[in-house]
């Protein structure tokens, strides 16, 4: 079993617009320089939560991000 220390928890920026369309906010978290920015930081995941709206923001897991 593994030390504790070695465990990383998750660091989640949480963007929801709720029902409103909010298009133009879901375009700029969605960039790659706003994605760099925040694992630069530290996080780990970004979680966009939207209902209305024609922006699909890009679905990107693991090695999208470098240090």
């Amino acid at each position: 079993m593994g030390d504790a220390g070695d465990v990383k928890a998750d660091r989640i920026v949480f963007v929801t617009v709720g029902t409103t369309s909010f298009d133009a906010l879901v375009r700029v978290v969605d960039t790659p320089e706003v994605k760099q920015e925040l694992f630069s930081k530290g996080y780990t995941h970004l979680l966009i939560q939207m209902g209305r709206g024609s922006n699909i923001p890009t679905k990107v897991q693991g090695a999208y991000l470098k240090r």
